[in-house]
């Protein structure tokens, strides 16, 4: 039976494979394995994103295109997509964004794929997926901090102490689609990053709301 029909067979569920989940896909030994992979490789039915990780391709028989905010938590875990790349997907900044952003646990880190350049920002440890969320679909699941999480995880990693009003002429965002920031939000956020250039910040953030109200 062919890889192809290997996975066909199994339904397996994702357009990218680590090198345990090819091994138990494989028959034989593992020095056999490997002469597959290889092959694999060579014939272009798979293609190699990272060390140790596998991308499906359409001769291969996937015809399922890798979403790369799924693909950045397969490159490094455990990590979830934020910065510039939650801002688009949120739609608060106009310009287009061709890497892909995640914060992560581990220390930080580039990855200049094939199928894109992905960037990791190492973030506190503790309660590290307070204020992000899980975003799943019929065909891709990802974590994503959420828009406010997003924005201080920016803040914090490129150490800016800026205001509100700063923050938004140097993104240009559209605060028009940014959700109000909650009490609760506020007292999360705080608690996370324990530092007072962001505990500054939520408060001018809090206070640029309020001002408009009124």
């Amino acid at each position: 039976m062919s890889f192809v029909e290997v996975l066909h067979r199994t339904q397996f569920p994702r357009p990218y494979l680590t090198d345990s989940e090819v091994f138990f896909l494989l028959q034989g030994t593992a020095n056999s394995r490997y002469s597959k992979i290889k092959r694999l490789l060579a014939q272009g039915k798979l293609r190699q994103v990272r060390r140790g990780l596998y991308c499906l391709t359409e001769e291969g028989g996937c015809f399922l295109k890798p979403h790369p905010f799924e693909l950045a938590q397969f490159i490094y875990a455990p990590s979830y997509i934020s910065f510039e790349s939650a801002f688009s997907f949120y739609n608060l900044i106009p310009e287009a964004v061709y890497t892909i952003t995640s914060a992560s646990l581990k220390r930080s880190k580039e990855f200049n794929t094939d199928l894109g350049l992905f960037s990791f920002m190492h973030l506190p440890a503790e309660n590290f997926y307070s204020e992000v969320t899980l975003y799943k679909d019929e065909q891709y699941t990802f974590f994503i901090a959420k828009p406010w999480k997003a924005i201080c995880d920016y803040i914090y990693f490129y150490k800016k102490k800026w205001t509100f009003e700063v923050l938004i002429e140097n993104l240009r965002m559209d605060i028009s689609i940014l959700p109000l920031l909650q009490d609760y939000e506020k007292y999360l956020l705080e608690e996370f990053y324990q530092k007072v250039f962001i505990n500054t910040f939520l408060k001018d953030a809090k206070n640029y709301f309020i001002r408009k109200i009124l």
